[in-house]
């Protein structure tokens, strides 16, 4: 028996409403779906253009659409004659200043070697088996015996003295991206991503990482580096040191996409996914759903879209095929996700912090809350109030806003806590 395809039932492949990132090399999810963010899109490729190196930082809350920005400016580049990839390089606080300057050697060898399949020489080759060592022993370095290599058994390698890549690195990095413009490239363009998972004590080590490779590798002639992830974390990272913040340009703090924008990427999305060219696509939900969530979430587009697969696919889940189905009301939407959403964050959250939310939504579920505000609402001790604070961030129902200066943290419910309430 074929499985039935529910989505189908509006003309469309699959679901609309995916939420991993847009790239290059997916159909189906192409960045041809991007939408908006034309002035951010625009100031981040001038700079690329207009100098010889570049460093930039992209922030925002999680899920409001700096990775795909930043996927969408990579294509942009590409298309101009900068060579870069697909891959995401990671920032972590783990390791030590060699480990990141690996990773950064690795992103310009997989950008060389996706622009130019055949790359070959002397500059190529020792890039090569950097690489190759690096990413066999998990981001470490081994010598063999003669050298630097992959070659042998685990018996006849030693490990690297610490630091032994930040002497040789930088020359191999060097000369990469000099073998690059001598192809042709006008330079390679990398994405520094994952700093939306740091804590603060991880940014302020990850912004120690940075500033050790500063002159090793950050400088380089042909080399332009986005770093991504949340308004804190960037702020701490690029910021933190005069070093690195005399380097870096101001971050570029997203703001949410218009209404009018998320509609038209939904619109996109159903165009690209009509399963039958005869006949329309048909929206799985009425306006006044999108309207809704948009208020809700905020900016966190990704929290949207997965509001609406979530509840559209427990209601066609209950849609027999063929049936002349018309789009999801607010109604019946609301309806499904608080039932999902509440069950869920009831069985993550147990009853002591579950409580607390309810009291706080009582209050006002749209309202900012401080922890010194808290401690008053649910009468307990400071410590608690962190603790239950950190049990709701884990959970998906509270996200801590951007600091502003030296202020007191500003906490929100998320919209997948106020559909639940």
């Amino acid at each position: 028996m074929a499985l039935p395809n529910l989505w189908g039932l509006y003309n469309l492949r699959s679901s609309p409403f995916f939420q991993a990132t847009l790239r290059a090399d997916s159909q189906a999810m192409p960045l041809r779906l991007f939408v908006g963010r034309q002035r951010e899109r625009q100031l981040l490729l001038t700079t690329i253009g207009s100098s010889a190196s570049s460093r930039q930082a992209v922030a925002g809350r999680p899920g409001i659409g700096k990775t795909t920005l930043v996927q969408t400016v990579k294509a942009d580049a590409q298309a101009e004659g900068y060579w870069s990839s697909d891959e995401i390089i990671p920032i972590s606080a783990d390791g030590a200043s060699e480990h990141l300057l690996g990773q950064l050697l690795s992103g310009v060898y997989d950008a060389v070697l996706a622009n130019c399949p055949t790359a070959t020489g002397p500059e190529v080759e020792a890039a090569q088996q950097l690489v190759r060592s690096i990413r066999l022993r998990g981001g470490g370095l081994t010598l063999s015996a003669f050298g630097l290599g992959v070659g042998g058994s685990q018996s006849e390698s030693v490990a690297t003295p610490p630091g032994a890549l930040l002497l040789d690195g930088p020359r191999v990095l060097r000369d990469l991206l000099r073998y690059a413009m001598d192809q042709g490239a006008r330079g390679i363009v990398l994405h520094l991503n994952n700093l939306e998972n740091l804590s603060e004590a991880d940014a302020s080590r990850a912004a120690d990482l940075l500033r050790g490779i500063r002159d090793q590798a950050l400088l380089h002639d042909g080399l332009h580096l986005i770093v991504v992830g949340t308004t804190d974390a960037v702020r701490t990272v690029v910021q933190s040191h005069t070093q690195i913040r005399s380097v870096f340009s101001n971050p570029l703090v997203l703001e949410p996409l218009a209404l009018g924008d998320v509609e038209q990427l939904l619109a996109n999305r159903y165009g690209a996914l009509q399963l039958d060219e005869v006949r329309p696509w048909r929206s799985p939900v009425e306006g006044a759903v999108v309207q809704r969530l948009y208020e809700l979430f905020r900016g966190d587009l990704r929290g949207l879209l997965k509001a609406l697969e979530d509840g559209i696919t427990a209601l066609l889940g209950l849609t027999s095929a063929g049936a002349d189905v018309t789009p999801v009301g607010l109604d019946d939407l609301l309806l499904s996700l608080r039932q999902r959403n509440q069950a869920e964050l009831q069985e993550q959250l147990g009853d002591t912090a579950w409580e607390r939310l309810l009291a706080w939504a009582g209050v006002d579920a749209a309202s900012i809350q401080t922890q010194a505000q808290l401690v008053e609402l649910w009468q307990v001790k400071q410590p608690s109030v962190s603790q239950t604070l950190q049990q709701l961030i884990e959970a998906g129902a509270v996200e801590a806003l951007p600091r502003r200066g030296r202020e007191a943290i500003q906490y929100l419910m998320t919209g997948t806590a106020r559909l639940a309430l």
